[in-house]
């Protein structure tokens, strides 16, 4: 079994949006994302998608993004991002979307074929509108909230000796840097790999932090900045 992570799918088979006006790079990447996907995972491997899966502004309206994940092989492990409004806030709402094989967390946490997962939107480290540090708004209060939810909830439901694995939408820390209040929490927890998408420019790519801090390998998994191919994270799982 391997694992392998991608995100920022913004599908729109929902909307008729897609992410094509944002440069001809995008034109039909769903389809480099398919062929890619179905080149590579097997129907036993894990897939993380750290947030922006759909342009869908309402939960029933996602179905057709659903079905398309379906149809891919692996089983696959959602966490929300930003433009996620699709996403409701009832777990058990959410949980009737999910077809078979596909995974969604949200306060909590998954144990899958013996892999611990967390994860959690994370925060914006900056408020765009005054162009300054936000280091102690509300939202980053509550994402560091529920990232401890769900560092909890994977205590009460795991005692095996794998390191968990940790979703985010947002990078965990600002850019030019390499650590905050959510990389503490993971090097705490004894996390071995934490995956992150949003970033969407070459300028980001460039300024964020991928590689190794304390123990914790930080990986960049927004599908422009993989050339709309799936990354392997871990291969062969024992």
């Amino acid at each position: 079994m391997n694992i392998w992570a991608i995100s920022d799918l913004h599908l729109g088979f929902s909307t008729g949006k897609w992410m094509d006006r944002f440069g001809d790079h995008w034109k039909s990447h769903h389809l480099r994302v398919e062929a890619a996907w179905k080149e590579r995972v097997a129907e036993d491997d894990i897939v993380l998608l750290p947030g922006d899966f759909s342009w869908a502004m309402k939960s029933d309206e996602v179905a057709q993004e659903f079905e398309w994940l379906a149809s891919l092989p692996g089983r696959k492990v959602l966490t929300k991002g930003n433009h996620d409004y699709w996403w409701p806030s009832s777990h058990k709402k959410l949980e009737s979307l999910l077809p078979r094989g596909v995974y969604a967390i949200k306060k909590r946490a998954l144990v899958l074929d013996g892999v611990p997962i967390i994860g959690v939107r994370g925060g914006d480290f900056w408020v765009r509108e005054e162009g300054t540090l936000a280091s102690s708004n509300a939202p980053l209060v509550r994402e560091r909230h529920e990232l401890l939810l769900s560092v909890g909830h994977l205590r009460e439901i795991y005692s095996g000796d794998l390191p968990p694995i940790a979703l985010f939408h947002y990078p965990p820390f600002r850019l030019g840097t390499c650590e905050s209040v959510f990389t503490r929490i993971l090097e705490d927890v004894g996390c071995k790999f934490c995956v992150f998408g949003h970033l969407h420019t070459e300028v980001e790519w460039k300024r964020v932090f991928q590689g190794e801090k304390n123990g914790v390998t930080y990986r960049l998994v927004s599908c422009d900045s993989l050339s709309f191919v799936p990354l392997l994270l871990v291969k062969e799982v024992a």
